[in-house]
């Protein structure tokens, strides 16, 4: 039997109690346990909340708090934001993330909230990324998405935001989980403050365990990870380096009793030693949205349909497309490759280029799409 919905003046209180800070998923299962209700643990005095077992440092650092804030005004800014939160009695509350130890007693949400309850896999890399990483988080999102997932990252630059937009360019669902609050003045990193809006403006999600206000502190970007890792069916690694974040994820993920699959890279990469250290401590190997599906025994109707092969319509286009794959070749290779004059491979580039099938990924170097 589910636990009916926490009531709004309780939430009042969850809101304070997280706005004096200190106060995780355990010390919010004594107050509970102890008093009832956060209500009247919020007015009890020394005796009671030591009583409580929530330890004199945090009883200290409340109680010198308390008297500054007043609940009613600070839910009410919290509104402003429209910012809801969610606690587990919630129906948002991600049902996944109940299971996992130290899952937080309070969540941050702005935006659609119901996508909190889809099928979701976190998508997470480097902030350093490659042509190649960017390739293959762009392509495996697309696919993921076509199969049905919501994409979890972490807002971070790099493989985070790609995931995030190549999400939003295939008109999929996507939630970032941050490490600070979601209000406008501290949504970070402010480079993707844009994106964060983008993602609200359809149809997705922005999360936290922090109250609005709460700055960038490294603390907190692993703790966040573990939220990333918690609401998720697996984690998958695009790009990382040996002491990336996106490791932390992966090994939450695992001790959640989730799947972590990675992205196999160049071994002379540093960008993907992380990925390789995964991959031989057991991760699966990812080299399509496929592999994932099938770890996950997702559907075989909830696969992404096979994608119609191009074939050239002459014999120039042909000479290109032979020659050309998803390593990038330069425009003088091909010429030798060919044997085509470069007047005739620049029109026949140009006009592959219009169709979708090459992309000029820069300094005259293509590759197939």
């Amino acid at each position: 039997m589910s636990s009916p919905e926490t009531s709004v003046r309780e939430l009042l209180f969850y809101h304070a109690f997280s706005c004096v800070g200190g106060f995780g998923p355990q010390k919010f299962k004594k107050l509970l346990s102890y008093f009832g209700s956060l209500e009247k643990a919020w007015g009890a005095g020394r005796e009671d909340l030591i009583a409580a077992d929530i330890g004199p440092a945090a009883t200290k650092n409340f109680l010198e708090k308390r008297n500054g804030l007043v609940p009613e005004k600070l839910f009410s800014e919290l509104e402003k934001e429209h910012i809801g939160l969610i606690t587990p009695s919630s129906q948002f509350y991600p049902s996944q993330l109940k299971e996992t130890p130290s899952a937080p007693a309070v969540i941050y949400g702005r935006g659609n909230l119901e996508i909190l309850k889809n099928k979701s896999i976190a998508v997470v890399g480097s902030r350093k990324f490659t042509e190649y990483g960017q390739r293959a988080t762009q392509n495996l999102c697309r696919d993921l998405v076509r199969a049905g997932l919501t994409i979890v990252s972490g807002l971070a630059l790099g493989i985070d935001a790609i995931a995030h937009r190549a999400t939003l360019d295939a008109e999929g669902s996507t939630i970032a989980v941050l490490g600070t609050g979601i209000d406008d003045e501290t949504i970070y990193p402010r480079d993707n403050f844009n994106l964060a809006h983008d993602i609200l403006a359809n149809g997705g999600t922005l999360i936290t365990e922090y109250p609005p206000k709460t700055p960038s502190l490294k603390q907190n970007f692993p703790a966040r990870n573990r939220i990333m890792a918690g609401i998720t069916l697996g984690t998958l690694v695009v790009e990382a380096a040996l002491d990336s974040g996106s490791l932390i994820t992966a090994g939450l993920a695992l001790e959640s009793g989730r799947e972590v699959f990675a992205v196999p890279g160049p071994i002379f990469s540093p960008q993907s030693a992380g990925a390789n250290f995964l991959l031989k401590s057991g991760a699966k190997l990812v080299e399509s949205a496929t592999d994932v599906l099938q770890e996950l025994n997702l559907s075989e109707s909830n696969r992404p349909a096979p994608q119609k092969i191009y074939e050239p319509k002459t014999r120039e286009e042909k000479k290109i497309w032979n020659a050309l794959s998803s390593d990038p070749l330069h425009v003088d290779r091909l010429v030798k490759l060919t044997r085509l004059n470069p007047a005739t491979i620049g029109s026949t580039l140009a006009t592959l280029e219009i169709q979708g099938v090459v992309k000029n990924i820069g300094g005259q170097n293509y590759i197939r799409i």
